[in-house]
């Protein structure tokens, strides 16, 4: 007989990760937290035994009820607007920094925030999800070469918004790519 599935522990272990995702598509950290639970009632609900193999598909539950929730925050703001009612909308950051890592972190964020929104989402998915490339595609909808382009683009903008970081940080200059292949052309590779 198989041991039953353990959700706490797949909760302890999969909601950090979730909630880093949630946090780059809602407003604060709290609408963050709001969301990855709602993902895994709704995954509790459809998969009551569990099953590790389903993980990708919280991300997808994530997906889709925190982009539910930024429309139905934008038509509250749209009747709040009309009606001359003010809220002031809560700028809560994107990360929650060490004491001291603040400014870098701020620094980051806002680089993070810079990229189009698809890149910016793939690389939460990657980076913090720990998905793969077909797990990312098989959730949007969108082919592996795009997700694979979005994450690559991304870094590549990351690493030139934040170079400066890296030298300061490490007191040192970033050194241009370096060919890695033992040879420089490809008739070279061909002898």
């Amino acid at each position: 007989m198989e041991a039953p599935f353990d959700w706490k522990k797949t909760f302890e272990q999969v909601a950090p990760q979730l909630v880093l995702y949630a946090r780059q598509l809602v407003a604060s950290k709290s609408d963050a937290e709001d969301v990855v639970q709602m993902a895994f009632v709704r995954w509790w609900r459809r998969f009551p035994d569990g099953d590790s193999a389903h993980i990708p598909l919280l991300y997808a539950a994530v997906r889709t009820i925190a982009l539910d929730q930024l429309r139905s925050d934008q038509r509250r703001v749209n009747r709040e607007a009309k009606s001359d009612i003010a809220l002031p909308h809560e700028n809560a950051p994107t990360f929650d920094p060490q004491p001291g890592q603040q400014e870098v972190a701020g620094i980051v964020e806002k680089a993070l925030q810079a990229l189009p929104e698809p890149q910016r989402e793939v690389v939460s998915l990657k980076l913090w999800g720990s998905l793969t490339f077909n797990e990312i595609a098989a959730m949007t909808g969108e082919s592996i070469n795009t997700i694979a382009g979005r994450y690559r683009y991304a870094l590549q903008a990351l690493h030139k918004k934040l170079a400066h970081l890296k030298e300061d940080l490490l007191g040192t200059t970033v050194p241009p790519p370096v060919n890695v292949l033992p040879f420089s052309t490809p008739q070279e590779a061909l002898s």
